[in-house]
Formats: C-alpha cells, sequence, structure tokens
C-alpha cells in the first residue's frame, strides 16, 4: 500500500517508520520542511510536494499538531483515497475533517512515538477503519477500532494531561505565596506521587506544551458538548500556553 504521511513529527514519523517496517511504501513531502524534519523522515519517499503526495499515494495519514489538522485536511481536499486524520481533534472537529474526505477515518493516538510492540494505540474509527487498522497489522503500533476514536483521545487526554496541567498551576501558586519548597516537603511526606509527577509534567510541558494548547481547547469543545463544565480545560489551555 502506498500511504502518503502528513506530517513527519516526532510521533507521525515513528508511525511512518512503522508502515515502512511493515511492507508499505511510506511518503512525504519535504517542500518546506526543516533539516530536522527531514532526518526523522529519512527512511521515507520523499516525493518533493504536496501536490505530488496527494495524486500518488492511495492512503494519507495526518498527524499534526490539533490547531493545524483542519487546514492539513482542507489542503489535501480532492484526494480520492482514504484519508486517516489521527489527530487529537473533538469529535465535532472530526465531523466537519470528514465532510472534506469522503473516504475519511477517524483516529486517536494514545502513548509515546512507537518504539517497541504494544506502547502505542492507534483507535480508528468509521467506515474504512477496519482496512486502516489492517496497514498496521504484525506492526509495532497497537490499531485497534471503536466506536468514536476522537472521543476516546479527548476523554483519555482529559485526565492525563489535564491532571498535569492541574498541578502546574498549582506549583506556580504555591510559588506566588513562597511556599512552594513546604508544598514539596509535604507532598514528599505525604503523597510522594504527586511531588514525581509534577516533574514528569514540568519536562512534558517545556518540550510539548506549545501542542497541547490547542489540545485542551478541543477537549473543552469536547466537554461542552456533552453537557459538562469546559472551564476547566479552558484554563488547562492558558496554563500549557503560558
Amino acid at each position: 500500500m502506498i500511504v502518503g504521511l502528513l506530517h513527519p513529527g516526532e510521533m507521525g514519523a515513528a508511525i511512518g517508520d512503522a508502515l515502512h517496517a511493515g511492507g508499505h511504501d511510506v511518503l512525504w513531502a519535504s517542500d518546506g520542511r526543516s533539516g530536522e524534519t527531514r532526518a526523522r523522515a529519512s527512511a521515507l519517499r520523499d516525493v518533493g510536494t504536496l501536490d505530488a503526495l496527494v495524486a500518488d499515494a492511495e492512503v494519507i495519514l495526518s498527524v499534526c499538531p490539533p490547531h493545524a489538522a483542519l487546514d492539513v485536511a482542507r489542503a489535501t481536499q480532492g484526494f480520492a483515497g482514504t484519508y486517516v486524520d489521527a489527530n487529537a481533534v473533538s469529535p465535532m472537529r472530526a465531523a466537519e475533517i470528514g465532510t472534506l474526505h469522503p473516504r475519511f477515518v477517524d483516529g486517536g493516538i494514545i502513548g509515546p512515538p512507537p518504539r517497541a510492540s504494544g506502547e502505542t494505540r492507534l483507535y480508528l474509527s468509521g467506515a474504512g477503519a477496519q482496512e486502516a487498522a489492517a496497514l498496521f497489522a504484525d506492526s509495532i503500533v497497537d490499531a485497534r477500532v471503536v466506536p468514536d476514536a476522537s472521543a476516546l483521545k479527548m476523554t483519555y487526554a482529559a485526565w492525563s494531561k489535564g491532571r498535569a496541567a492541574l498541578l502546574l498551576a498549582v506549583r506556580d501558586v504555591a510559588r506566588h505565596f513562597g511556599v512552594e519548597d513546604a508544598l514539596a516537603d509535604e507532598w514528599r511526606l505525604s503523597q510522594p506521587e504527586l511531588f514525581e509527577r509534577l516533574a514528569s509534567a514540568e519536562r512534558s510541558a517545556a518540550k510539548k506544551g506549545w501542542r497541547w494548547v490547542g489540545e485542551m481547547e478541543e477537549i473543552a469543545d469536547t466537554f461542552d458538548a456533552a453537557g459538562a463544565p469546559e472551564g476547566f480545560h479552558r484554563a488547562a489551555a492558558e496554563v500549557y500556553r503560558s
């Protein structure tokens, strides 16, 4: 199968490598991309431009920051094959993307960039989900079909990244009042797991927080659509924005 990958960031490149290792011809377009991206995509076939990728691919897999997902889908409008959006977007955003691509599969990735079997799951939903999952047969990516991939991704990240934002906000408030060290000491005594999670949240936010602003906003939209309070994840977006 010829798979076009948009765009090979850390996660996308690792997913592309897994497809390539499974025997698929994985394309990417280097036009306008950085040298760092070129290095990540070294195992993939560079077709130069987005137009060339759209013309040659049978499947397009979009793995990009959530705020860019709709623009990427618009840029490939008219593609005749299966379009898999594997981004952290709300079910409503996924439905909007689906109107641009008749053969649309909704996706959501949970876990780190795949380096070993079983550590990364790609959830898929929609009419072509089984066929999209079959692309990853015998690969290190665990592809699973569920009723609503975007809803699953949103609710999972609402907790995993939402709680990290809360810890960062708590740290900032404690720092403001001059009790950050005392709070850390108390956590070491009574809730050592929080002290460890804070350190992890700080590392992750420093590296990826800019990506999570849009993800928190998509989660807030998802909560609002379900009639649940959206305010916490709007605030979490502000934590990551700062």
